[in-house]
């Protein structure tokens, strides 16, 4: 009987261990944002009646890259193992923003072996987002680098993905993704409406009446994303290459392809300055071109390439729990659009309660040349579980 009991307490030790629970993990991080904004006068003259926008002041919360998830793996063999994860973002503050309450991120099923590499299907960052590392040190709040323009920041339905184990011995990696476009049909995606003709008092006109603006949208081939890292004693250096990978901040199919630099710098691990680290970001993405149909012609107009760098520093403030921060990200033709060009300054702090909760207070402006400029201060509180 006793060999029995200890026969089933085995086995169900074993049954247990071999179908672990997974791990629940995820954050919380809301703010509230005060957003002063004022247009610029020439935009106001030259915008319809119906649309010309007044300057307003605002306090919004917002939550920012809020998430739960759920995440684990199972031994197949002694060197392979089945690797999964969940993860869905949540809004708390319950702003869906045409995403939903309960909406996915990335969400993958692999496999992982010892020497071989990690192969991924489902939902997943690009490598080309993930090269990025943490450069952007405003990262998820209205200061995210992506909110100045910079473009690339994408997550890619139905990918394959590959990530290589270091590099012979070397602290180099490889990561490389397609992503299946599941359709046979290119289009195209409205950039503009037609405007009518604007009129002074006396009949002349003051605004001539402008045709819709197209822009090509190739969604018909497979997309592919790479990158390559190095990363040693406080030294990261990054290249990465996008083509047809989707989705920018506004449309899909709309950019033909993006190519970054990145470059990282903990000054303490290089022994130099304790609790500095810096950043720097440089990429160029060339979109497909826009046309208009005018007369029944068609009339191509010819996509600027947008360029965007960035630059940054964090610093630890000695023993205490502060952080200070400050970020310049600077985009030029944004969206292709000619002199469409984006400034953002931006300063913060950080205070670490705990491992877990961090308090965050910043301030900055995004200024959008020829349309806006956004005068930013912010607090709120992130915990992760």
């Amino acid at each position: 009987m006793k060999k029995l009991l200890l026969a089933t307490a085995v086995a169900a030790l074993s049954v247990s261990a071999a179908h672990a629970a997974p791990t629940v993990y995820g954050k919380v991080f809301l703010t509230a944002d005060y957003t002063d904004t004022n247009y610029d006068d020439n935009y106001r003259a030259n915008a319809t009646a119906t649309s010309a926008p007044n300057d307003e002041s605002t306090v919004k919360l917002n939550s920012n890259a809020s998430r739960i998830g759920f995440k684990g793996s199972e031994e197949l063999t002694d060197t392979t193992k089945l690797i999964y994860q969940l993860e869905y973002g949540i809004d708390v503050d319950a702003d869906t923003n045409g995403k939903g309450q309960f909406y996915s991120l990335d969400t993958y099923v692999g496999l992982a072996h010892n020497t071989l590499g990690t192969v991924l299907a489902g939902r997943n960052d690009t490598p080309l987002k993930l090269a990025q590392n943490k450069v952007d040190v405003f990262n998820d709040t209205l200061f995210d680098m992506a909110n100045a323009g910079v473009s690339g920041e994408n997550r890619a339905n139905n990918t394959l993905a590959y990530q290589s184990p270091v590099i012979v011995g070397m602290p180099v990696s490889f990561m490389a993704a397609t992503a299946l476009s599941e359709t046979d049909t290119d289009g195209d995606v409205l950039v503009t409406a037609k405007t009518d003709a604007v009129k002074n008092a006396d009949g002349t006109i003051k605004t001539p009446e402008k045709p819709a603006v197209y822009r090509d949208r190739k969604v018909k081939d497979n997309g592919y994303s790479l990158s390559l890292a190095y990363d040693q004693n406080g030294i990261y250096l990054a290249g990465a290459y996008d083509k047809d990978m989707g989705a920018n901040n506004v449309n899909t199919g709309v950019i033909d392809n993006t190519w970054r630099l990145v470059a990282g710098l903990d000054m303490g691990k290089m022994n130099m300055v304790s609790g500095l680290t810096l950043g720097a970001l440089y990429q160029q993405s060339q979109y497909y071109d826009n046309y208009s149909i005018v007369n029944n012609n068609r009339v191509n107009k010819a996509s600027e390439d947008e360029k965007s760098w960035l630059i940054s520093g964090k610093y630890k403030v000695g023993a205490t729990p502060w952080a200070v921060k400050a970020q310049y990200v600077n985009t030029t033709d944004e969206k292709g659009v000619k002199d469409n060009d984006v400034n953002e300054i931006a300063v913060g702090g950080e205070y670490a309660f705990n491992k877990a909760t961090t308090g965050h207070i910043y301030a900055g402006q995004i200024s959008r040349d020829n349309y806006k400029d956004e005068t930013i201060v912010g607090t709120g509180i992130e915990y992760k579980f």
